[in-house]
Protein backbone atom coordinates (compact mmCIF):
# COMPACT_ATOMS: atom_id res chain seq x y z
CA UNK A 1 0.00 0.00 0.00
CA UNK A 2 2.61 2.84 1.07
CA UNK A 3 4.49 1.94 -2.58
CA UNK A 4 1.13 3.26 -4.27
CA UNK A 5 1.84 6.51 -2.16
CA UNK A 6 5.24 6.88 -1.65
CA UNK A 7 8.66 5.36 -2.61
CA UNK A 8 12.25 6.05 -2.61
CA UNK A 9 13.53 8.48 0.28
CA UNK A 10 9.84 10.00 0.44
CA UNK A 11 8.86 7.00 1.96
CA UNK A 12 11.77 6.17 4.38
CA UNK A 13 11.16 10.27 5.82
CA UNK A 14 7.30 9.28 6.06
CA UNK A 15 8.26 6.45 8.23
CA UNK A 16 11.00 8.25 10.14
CA UNK A 17 8.52 10.74 11.26
CA UNK A 18 5.65 8.58 12.02
CA UNK A 19 8.15 6.47 14.04
CA UNK A 20 9.36 9.37 15.89
CA UNK A 21 5.29 10.44 16.55
CA UNK A 22 5.07 6.61 17.67
CA UNK A 23 7.31 6.87 20.53
CA UNK A 24 6.62 9.70 21.89
CA UNK A 25 3.18 8.41 22.58
CA UNK A 26 4.24 5.12 23.88
CA UNK A 27 3.43 6.57 27.88
CA UNK A 28 0.10 7.23 26.54
CA UNK A 29 -0.38 3.73 25.29
CA UNK A 30 1.13 2.17 28.19
CA UNK A 31 -1.84 3.50 30.29
CA UNK A 32 -4.03 0.48 28.70
CA UNK A 33 -2.12 -1.39 31.46
CA UNK A 34 -3.87 0.52 34.20
CA UNK A 35 -7.48 0.45 32.63
CA UNK A 36 -10.43 -1.26 34.42
CA UNK A 37 -12.73 -1.22 31.91
CA UNK A 38 -13.45 -0.48 27.96
CA UNK A 39 -14.70 3.03 28.62
CA UNK A 40 -11.06 3.27 30.50
CA UNK A 41 -9.59 1.84 27.76
CA UNK A 42 -11.24 3.82 24.95
CA UNK A 43 -10.25 7.41 27.12
CA UNK A 44 -6.56 6.10 26.26
CA UNK A 45 -6.88 4.86 23.16
CA UNK A 46 -8.48 8.03 22.02
CA UNK A 47 -5.58 10.23 24.32
CA UNK A 48 -3.22 8.06 21.81
CA UNK A 49 -4.50 9.20 18.67
CA UNK A 50 -4.57 12.89 19.73
CA UNK A 51 -0.97 12.90 21.05
CA UNK A 52 -0.35 11.54 17.33
CA UNK A 53 -1.38 14.07 15.48
CA UNK A 54 0.20 16.62 17.44
CA UNK A 55 3.32 15.20 17.02
CA UNK A 56 2.73 14.37 13.12
CA UNK A 57 1.92 17.84 13.24
CA UNK A 58 -1.95 16.82 11.14
CA UNK A 59 -3.17 20.26 10.08
CA UNK A 60 -6.68 18.49 11.60
CA UNK A 61 -5.07 18.58 14.96
CA UNK A 62 -5.37 22.47 15.68
CA UNK A 63 -9.05 22.67 15.55
CA UNK A 64 -9.45 19.94 18.02
CA UNK A 65 -6.70 21.54 20.15
CA UNK A 66 -8.49 25.02 20.12
CA UNK A 67 -11.60 23.57 20.96
CA UNK A 68 -10.00 21.67 24.28
CA UNK A 69 -7.88 24.88 24.97
CA UNK A 70 -11.42 26.97 24.73
CA UNK A 71 -13.13 24.04 27.08
CA UNK A 72 -13.72 25.84 30.31
CA UNK A 73 -14.33 21.85 31.93
CA UNK A 74 -10.40 21.14 30.98
CA UNK A 75 -9.48 24.27 32.85
CA UNK A 76 -11.63 23.48 35.99
CA UNK A 77 -10.67 19.73 35.61
CA UNK A 78 -7.02 20.36 35.46
CA UNK A 79 -4.53 18.59 37.73
CA UNK A 80 -7.61 16.42 39.03
CA UNK A 81 -8.66 12.32 38.78
CA UNK A 82 -11.21 13.07 35.68
CA UNK A 83 -8.53 15.71 34.08
CA UNK A 84 -7.57 13.60 31.22
CA UNK A 85 -10.71 11.77 30.99
CA UNK A 86 -12.17 15.49 30.36
CA UNK A 87 -9.87 16.42 28.15
CA UNK A 88 -10.60 13.22 25.67
CA UNK A 89 -14.15 13.89 26.29
CA UNK A 90 -13.78 17.31 25.24
CA UNK A 91 -11.59 16.41 21.91
CA UNK A 92 -14.63 13.83 21.41
CA UNK A 93 -17.17 16.59 21.17
CA UNK A 94 -15.28 18.53 18.86
CA UNK A 95 -16.44 19.49 15.04
CA UNK A 96 -12.90 18.11 13.48
CA UNK A 97 -12.41 14.72 15.99
CA UNK A 98 -13.19 12.14 13.50
CA UNK A 99 -11.66 14.50 10.59
CA UNK A 100 -8.59 13.80 12.98
CA UNK A 101 -8.67 10.52 13.88
CA UNK A 102 -9.39 9.58 10.19
CA UNK A 103 -6.26 11.96 9.25
CA UNK A 104 -3.91 9.77 11.84
CA UNK A 105 -5.23 6.04 10.64
CA UNK A 106 -4.69 7.45 7.10
CA UNK A 107 -1.09 8.66 7.81
CA UNK A 108 -0.22 5.33 9.64
CA UNK A 109 -2.12 3.59 5.85
CA UNK A 110 0.45 5.51 4.16
CA UNK A 111 3.55 3.64 6.06
CA UNK A 112 2.16 0.44 6.67
CA UNK A 113 1.60 0.87 10.58
CA UNK A 114 -1.54 -1.29 11.52
CA UNK A 115 -2.76 1.46 14.30
CA UNK A 116 -6.12 -0.60 14.46
CA UNK A 117 -4.49 -4.38 14.78
CA UNK A 118 -2.29 -2.60 17.51
CA UNK A 119 -4.78 -1.56 19.39
CA UNK A 120 -7.14 -4.03 19.34
CA UNK A 121 -4.39 -6.84 20.07
CA UNK A 122 -4.15 -4.01 23.42
CA UNK A 123 -7.55 -3.98 24.51
CA UNK A 124 -8.48 -7.69 23.94
CA UNK A 125 -5.36 -8.52 26.25
CA UNK A 126 -6.30 -6.27 28.77
CA UNK A 127 -10.04 -7.07 29.15
CA UNK A 128 -9.49 -11.05 29.23
CA UNK A 129 -7.38 -10.44 31.54
CA UNK A 130 -9.51 -8.17 34.01
CA UNK A 131 -12.21 -10.84 33.49
CA UNK A 132 -9.68 -13.61 34.48
CA UNK A 133 -8.42 -12.09 37.52
CA UNK A 134 -11.65 -10.99 38.55
CA UNK A 135 -13.38 -14.40 38.26
CA UNK A 136 -10.27 -15.70 40.27
CA UNK A 137 -9.99 -13.24 43.33
CA UNK A 138 -12.01 -14.63 45.68
CA UNK A 139 -9.84 -17.98 45.17
CA UNK A 140 -6.52 -15.96 45.84
CA UNK A 141 -7.49 -14.01 48.65
CA UNK A 142 -8.75 -17.18 49.89
CA UNK A 143 -5.30 -18.83 49.69
CA UNK A 144 -3.75 -16.06 50.58
CA UNK A 145 -5.39 -16.17 53.66
CA UNK A 146 -4.82 -19.83 54.39
CA UNK A 147 -0.91 -19.12 53.62
CA UNK A 148 -0.84 -16.63 56.62
CA UNK A 149 -2.74 -18.07 58.62
CA UNK A 150 -0.54 -21.14 58.47
CA UNK A 151 2.64 -19.77 58.68
CA UNK A 152 3.51 -21.12 55.08
CA UNK A 153 6.76 -21.87 54.21
CA UNK A 154 7.91 -21.41 50.15
CA UNK A 155 6.94 -24.47 48.79
CA UNK A 156 3.17 -23.77 50.10
CA UNK A 157 2.84 -20.64 48.55
CA UNK A 158 4.20 -22.34 45.16
CA UNK A 159 1.38 -24.66 45.46
CA UNK A 160 -1.21 -21.92 45.97
CA UNK A 161 -0.14 -20.05 43.14
CA UNK A 162 -0.27 -22.95 40.52
CA UNK A 163 -3.41 -23.26 42.00
CA UNK A 164 -4.76 -19.74 41.49
CA UNK A 165 -2.38 -20.02 38.05
CA UNK A 166 -4.48 -22.79 36.53
CA UNK A 167 -8.05 -21.13 37.86
CA UNK A 168 -6.85 -18.21 35.52
CA UNK A 169 -6.34 -20.35 32.76
CA UNK A 170 -9.89 -21.93 32.84
CA UNK A 171 -10.93 -18.25 32.64
CA UNK A 172 -9.20 -17.40 29.73
CA UNK A 173 -10.65 -17.97 26.32
CA UNK A 174 -9.03 -20.39 23.64
CA UNK A 175 -8.79 -23.63 22.14
CA UNK A 176 -5.22 -24.28 22.83
CA UNK A 177 -5.54 -23.16 26.73
CA UNK A 178 -8.83 -25.11 27.24
CA UNK A 179 -7.66 -28.44 26.00
CA UNK A 180 -4.19 -27.50 27.97
CA UNK A 181 -6.76 -26.95 31.13
CA UNK A 182 -8.42 -30.32 29.97
CA UNK A 183 -4.96 -32.23 30.55
CA UNK A 184 -3.75 -30.85 33.24
CA UNK A 185 -7.55 -32.03 34.97
CA UNK A 186 -6.74 -34.70 33.76
CA UNK A 187 -3.71 -35.04 34.68
CA UNK A 188 -4.12 -33.81 38.42
CA UNK A 189 -7.80 -36.09 38.97
CA UNK A 190 -9.42 -32.61 39.39
CA UNK A 191 -13.32 -33.64 39.55
CA UNK A 192 -14.42 -30.19 38.88
CA UNK A 193 -12.50 -28.19 36.18
CA UNK A 194 -13.74 -24.89 37.72
CA UNK A 195 -13.21 -25.95 41.37
CA UNK A 196 -9.85 -26.80 41.48
CA UNK A 197 -9.89 -27.39 45.80
CA UNK A 198 -12.41 -29.62 45.26
CA UNK A 199 -11.09 -33.23 46.11
CA UNK A 200 -7.54 -31.64 45.59
CA UNK A 201 -5.27 -33.81 45.72
CA UNK A 202 -1.71 -32.01 46.07
CA UNK A 203 0.75 -34.88 45.45
CA UNK A 204 -0.75 -35.03 42.19
CA UNK A 205 -0.14 -31.70 41.38
CA UNK A 206 3.64 -31.37 41.53
CA UNK A 207 5.14 -30.82 37.88
CA UNK A 208 7.58 -32.72 38.80
CA UNK A 209 6.35 -35.71 39.53
CA UNK A 210 6.68 -36.86 35.85
CA UNK A 211 7.61 -36.14 32.72
CA UNK A 212 3.70 -35.52 31.65
CA UNK A 213 3.24 -33.68 34.22
CA UNK A 214 6.21 -31.17 33.79
CA UNK A 215 5.13 -30.82 30.01
CA UNK A 216 1.30 -30.01 30.96
CA UNK A 217 2.09 -27.78 33.34
CA UNK A 218 4.92 -25.96 31.52
CA UNK A 219 2.17 -25.13 28.51
CA UNK A 220 -0.09 -24.09 31.13
CA UNK A 221 1.82 -21.43 32.84
CA UNK A 222 3.34 -20.42 29.25
CA UNK A 223 0.02 -19.71 28.17
CA UNK A 224 -1.62 -17.82 31.08
CA UNK A 225 2.23 -15.76 31.55
CA UNK A 226 1.31 -14.63 27.98
CA UNK A 227 -1.82 -14.05 29.02
CA UNK A 228 -0.55 -11.79 31.96
CA UNK A 229 1.54 -10.20 29.24
CA UNK A 230 -0.94 -9.12 26.56
CA UNK A 231 -2.62 -7.81 30.06
CA UNK A 232 -0.28 -5.54 30.85
CA UNK A 233 1.05 -6.97 33.72
CA UNK A 234 2.83 -10.01 34.88
CA UNK A 235 2.22 -12.97 37.51
CA UNK A 236 3.71 -11.59 40.72
CA UNK A 237 2.01 -8.15 40.57
CA UNK A 238 -1.22 -9.58 40.37
CA UNK A 239 -0.42 -11.89 42.75
CA UNK A 240 0.42 -9.41 44.93
CA UNK A 241 -2.57 -7.37 44.09
CA UNK A 242 -5.37 -7.32 47.05
CA UNK A 243 -8.12 -6.04 45.24
CA UNK A 244 -10.58 -6.95 42.70
CA UNK A 245 -9.30 -4.14 40.73
CA UNK A 246 -6.34 -1.17 40.63
CA UNK A 247 -6.30 1.00 44.05
CA UNK A 248 -3.53 3.24 43.26
CA UNK A 249 -3.97 5.87 40.77
CA UNK A 250 -1.37 5.52 37.87
CA UNK A 251 -1.24 8.98 35.54
CA UNK A 252 -0.50 9.09 31.52
CA UNK A 253 -0.13 12.07 29.94
CA UNK A 254 -0.28 14.11 27.28
CA UNK A 255 1.43 17.59 26.05
CA UNK A 256 -1.18 19.64 24.57
CA UNK A 257 -0.30 22.72 25.63
CA UNK A 258 3.53 24.65 25.86
CA UNK A 259 4.73 21.61 28.45
CA UNK A 260 1.92 21.50 30.39
CA UNK A 261 0.30 18.10 31.21
CA UNK A 262 -2.91 17.24 31.32
CA UNK A 263 -3.50 13.94 33.36
CA UNK A 264 -5.31 10.66 32.90
CA UNK A 265 -5.64 9.08 37.07
CA UNK A 266 -7.05 5.84 37.19
CA UNK A 267 -9.35 5.93 40.52
CA UNK A 268 -9.70 3.59 43.11
CA UNK A 269 -12.54 1.39 42.69
CA UNK A 270 -14.12 -1.05 44.76
CA UNK A 271 -14.39 -4.41 44.51
CA UNK A 272 -17.25 -6.29 42.23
Amino acid sequence: MASLLLSGQELVDARLIFTDAFNKNRSVLAGFAKCENIEDLHVVRDGWYLGLAKNLSLPEYASVKKAVVEDMRVAMAAGTVGGFAQTINSARDSIGWHQMVAAVKAKALVVDSDLIGIWEGLESGRLEWITATKATHMLKMNLRIALDKDDAMEGDVHDAKRIWIYALATTLPGDKIAQVVQLWSKTCKITSIYEPLVGYKPELWNPNLSKQHAKTWQALELLVLDAAMRGGTDLEAAWALTTATLDVPEAVTVDLNKGVPKTFDQKARKKR
